[in-house]
């Protein structure tokens, strides 16, 4: 599918704003400044103190999340961000947010356990706008490994799911220019493959945008091509 033809569709498909995000911070004033960010960017905020209380959050509303960002480590015992990390990481885009203090250990730890996102404080505003991207890029990659699963003999040429993770890289290699790429974390420098958009793969996003849609009355951002 020609690129003028996929924007098309994808403008057709989604909204500027409205994704529901769950956001966990043991420091109250920086969980304050972090919900007053999202909300400018346009993100619908449910803020909680603890992971703990993130998880209950979710096992008592699990229509009214679309991802998630914690904090990796907390003050007190009881679980961390990596710890709600590997409790829903694979029903939510789970976005963990590093003080600086944290260890490379640490970081490879979140990366490889299937983190949507990297970020480091203090955050700023094009960070936390451009998580969208991030999120959609989640569930598409998501619905290619169900899609996978369900059909092993099935190939898209180039396998959607075959995330930086996966070639010891950080999550945030596209780290260039403006937007999504700003104050992301690199664990690698391996340059990415040029993905070939093919009508199975426009099948699969459109799909994974849907999902994202229709569930609850959210909304998305206008996705942009990245620059390649």
């Amino acid at each position: 599918m020609a690129n003028g033809d996929q924007d098309m569709a994808t403008d057709e498909l989604m909204e500027t704003e409205g994704l529901k995000v769950l956001a966990v911070d043991d420091d109250p004033i920086y969980l304050h400044s972090l919900t007053q960010m999202l909300r400018r960017c346009g993100y619908e905020v449910t803020a909680k103190p603890s992971p703990a209380d993130a998880v209950r959050e979710v096992e008592k509303n699990p229509n009214m999340t679309d991802f998630i960002m914690t904090v990796v480590q907390t003050r007190g015992r009881g679980m961390d961000g990596l710890g709600l990390l590997k409790r829903l990481g694979k029903r939510y885009p789970v976005v963990l947010m590093f003080s600086g203090e944290e260890s490379m250990e640490t970081r490879i730890r979140g990366n490889q356990g299937g983190a949507c996102y990297l970020l480091e404080k203090p955050l700023r505003d094009t960070q936390i706008y451009f998580l969208w991207q991030h999120v959609v890029r989640w569930r598409l990659n998501a619905a290619a490994a169900a899609t996978a699963n369900a059909n092993p003999h099935h190939s898209l040429g180039v396998h959607l799911d075959d995330s930086q993770r996966k070639r010891g890289q950080g999550v945030n290699d596209s780290n260039k220019g403006k937007g999504a790429s700003e104050g992301g974390l690199q664990l690698g420098t391996t340059k990415k493959k040029k993905l070939e958009w093919t009508a199975e793969m426009h099948e699969l996003f459109v799909n994974a945008v849907t999902q994202l849609k229709t569930t609850g009355d959210e909304k998305l951002f206008v996705i942009k091509e990245e620059a390649t």
